[in-house]
Formats: C-alpha cells, structure tokens, sequence
C-alpha cells in the first residue's frame, strides 16, 4: 500500500504536539474557592484538633502500657 503523504505527517495527525500527557499540558490547579477563615475561627478549631490529639495521645499511652506489659509477661515466661 503506497502512502501520498509523508509518514511523519500521518503520526503528528494522529498524535499531535499537544496530545499526551506531560504536565505542562495540563491546565493550572485552581485555587480554593471557599473564602478564607477569620482568625478567631482558626483559633476554634486549632483548639478542637490539640484537644483530639491529646484524647488520641492518652488512649495511644495507655496501649503502650498494655504492650510493654505484655512484653514483660513473656520475657518472664521465656526465662522460666
């Protein structure tokens, strides 16, 4: 089969320059569009997020007792 045009040609209108899937084909990330929090608010919920992780620290603290205690059960099995 003979072809009238070039080949390059063909495969640049099949797959033309901004055909793929480089990054700077892709258009810009938007911004956010909520409008930003007041100060007062961040503080609330700053506030909210130490409270959770100091809830979070205690029962992680409390499982690390069970664990070494756990740990020290068997070494004095293993001992025996």
């Amino acid at each position: 089969m003979s072809y009238w045009y070039p080949r390059r040609w063909w495969r640049r209108c099949l797959y033309p320059p901004w055909y793929g899937w480089s990054p700077q084909h892709y258009p810009p990330y938007p911004y956010p569009a909520y409008p930003p929090i007041s100060p007062e608010e961040e503080l609330k919920m700053l506030e909210e997020y130490k409270r959770n992780l100091e809830d979070e620290l205690k029962d992680i603290e409390e499982e690390l007792k069970g664990v070494e205690a756990r740990i020290e059960e068997l070494r004095r099995i293993t001992k025996k």
